[in-house]
Parts: structure tokens; C-alpha cells; sequence
């Protein structure tokens, strides 16, 4: 008698755009779910990885795809982390694909098209993470926000507490006409039940790779504008300074993300910054230890001067 095929892995793709809240949500799966055994593959837009050290994940389960978007420059990338997943059969219950804030869903979509990849693992479903506070500038600064609004499965309206009642109401109203069919979930710190977003179910097989999207492989592209830029810096930093720039740089309307790790005087914790047009949050982390103090941050945003971001990144630098 001929053994039952193995059940493929599910995988659940996590989309949102700039400063949503994803990686808080991947931390969230991870904490509140310490037996299940689950892959990471981490997408950034720039060439420095700074997800990948924020997410609580233990050694050997978090796979980063750095300098490109996984729609696009880094797709056969993508497509060789299944393959290492494949040779690594049994070690994980599920996957987890965090896209760069600028991806568009559909292409990722397409890599379960391949029979390898769908012999072995499941496209369980697609969510994406909105902030509350900023979904309409976003929404108006670029196509891939509403794109990734429009094929998820579950919607997560992510800082409702930011927002108030009368403004959330009017945004969930906007996601149900750009995405009837999604469920709707709202959140702080993007705090959800994590089987709901595990559990999705999968798409029947017509539905998992739309083919009358408008954006095909060959012509789909990003806002040429749009490029990130790292920043790091050995030392610590004067908070002072570095709070007057970052103040400067939020008020930029070209600046659209800020996402970093930073070392603070007489403190042994890294400080996690985030920031998201004029919305900046910085927190404790886990201690350096005995790695170095080095500071760094990743911009995205249109027209940025890499060495101005620099110099300014530099002039903050506590003289030695």
C-alpha cells in the first residue's frame, strides 16, 4: 500500500505597508506560541538586515532576503529558502513570509504556482497589517498599500488606540470597500488571536493566484523614486541631538519610514527606534551583552541623500 503524501507546511504571508506593525505582530505569534515551530523568512528593502535582529525566533528559523523587495529583485531568493526549507522537512509546523512594506502580494503569491513548492507547502492565507493613523496618506502615496489591502484574507487594523472612534469607524469602512471579503480585525501593538491569523484555511485553488490583475510579472514595478538608505555608526549617541535630526527628518514629507538600533550612554539595553512619518518611538530591548555598541538605522523614502543621512547620522556621535 502506497504512504499518504506528506501534508504540506502551511505558509502565511504577512503584508502591510511602511511602519504597519509587522515584525511587532511576528513577535507576538512567536511569544504566544513558543511550541509551535515556526520559519521566518524576513524581507528588507534595504541592504542592512534590522528585522531579522527584532524578532524573537530561535537560531536557525529566521531567513533574511536583504537589498531588493521579494516581489521582485529577490524572487528566486525566495524561492531558494523553500528549497533549503524543503531539505529541512520536519523541523517546522509553519512558515512565515514578512514582506518589505513596499511589496506587492500577487507575485509572492505566484511562487506556490510552482509545483516544488506546492508539492510541499500551502499558502494558508494572506494578512496584512494597517495602521490606523496613517492607512490614507499611505494609500495615497503608493499602489502596492491598497494592492496588498485588496488580497488579503484578514485585515488588521493595527493602533487603534491612536486613532479615535469616529476616524476608525470611517477607516474600517474604506478597508471593507477595498476588500469586502477579508475578515477585520482591530488591535493595539498588534495583539491578536494568534490561531485566527494561523489558521486561515487556504484559498481554493482558483482563488490563490489571480490572474486578471493588472500588474503581470513582466510589468510590474515601484515608484522609481522610492530607495532606502542605511545609516550606522560606532559609538554612542548624544539623545539630545539625535532627537532634534530625527524631529527634523520626520517633518519631511519625502521620508515615508525609519527603523533602527541605537546605543544609549550608560545604558547596557539597545534601544529599538521606529518611526513612521511624524511618529517616532523609541524602546528598551535585550541587553548588548558582548556584541558591539553599534547604532544603526534604515530610511525609505523618496530622493534621500545617502551622505547627508550620514553626516547627520555621524554629527550625533558622542566625541570620545
Amino acid at each position: 500500500m502506497k504512504s499518504a503524501p506528506p501534508v504540506p507546511v502551511p505558509v502565511t504571508l504577512v503584508t502591510g505597508f511602511l511602519g504597519a506593525g509587522k515584525t511587532t505582530l511576528l513577535n507576538h505569534i512567536l511569544i504566544s506560541t513558543p511550541m509551535r515551530r515556526i520559519a521566518i523568512i524576513e524581507n528588507e528593502f534595504g541592504d542592512l538586515g534590522v528585522d531579522g535582529s527584532l524578532v524573537g525566533a530561535s537560531p536557525g528559523s529566521v531567513f533574511e532576503l536583504n537589498d531588493g523587495c521579494v516581489c521582485c529583485t529577490v524572487r528566486d531568493d525566495l524561492i531558494e529558502v523553500f528549497e533549503q526549507l524543503l531539505a529541512r522537512a520536519g523541523e517546522f509546523d509553519h512558515v512565515i513570509i514578512e514582506t518589505t512594506g513596499l511589496a506587492e502580494p500577487v507575485p509572492v503569491m505566484r511562487i506556490f504556482e510552482q509545483a516544488a513548492v506546492r508539492s510541499a507547502f500551502m499558502l494558508d492565507g494572506v494578512v496584512t497589517v494597517v495602521d490606523a493613523a496613517h492607512i490614507e496618506e499611505s494609500l495615497s502615496d503608493v499602489d502596492a498599500c491598497s494592492e496588498q489591502i485588496a488580497y488579503a484574507d484578514m485585515l488588521i487594523l493595527n493602533k487603534a488606540d491612536q486613532v479615535s472612534t469616529g476616524s476608525i469607524e470611517a477607516v474600517e469602512a474604506r478597508l471593507r470597500q477595498l476588500n469586502p471579503l477579508a475578515s477585520l480585525l482591530r488591535a493595539e501593538h498588534a495583539a491578536v488571536d494568534v490561531e485566527a491569523v494561523l489558521n486561515l484555511g487556504g484559498r481554493p485553488e482558483e482563488e490563490q493566484f489571480p490572474h486578471t490583475h493588472h500588474h503581470t510579472e513582466h510589468s510590474h514595478q515601484h515608484d522609481d523614486e522610492i530607495r532606502s538608505v542605511a545609516v550606522e555608526t560606532d559609538g554612542e549617541l548624544d539623545i539630545a541631538a539625535l532627537d532634534v535630526w530625527l524631529g527634523q527628518l520626520s517633518r519631511n514629507r519625502d521620508v515615508l519610514r525609519m527603523k533602527g538600533i541605537l546605543a544609549v550612554p550608560n545604558d547596557p539595553r539597545r534601544f529599538v527606534f521606529n518611526g513612521v512619518r511624524r511618529v517616532v518611538d523609541v524602546r528598551p530591548e535585550q541587553p548588548w551583552g558582548s556584541a558591539a555598541r553599534t547604532s544603526r538605522i534604515v530610511f525609505i523614502g523618496r530622493g534621500l541623500d545617502p551622505e547627508s543621512l550620514q553626516g547627520g547620522f555621524q554629527a550625533c556621535v558622542i566625541e570620545g
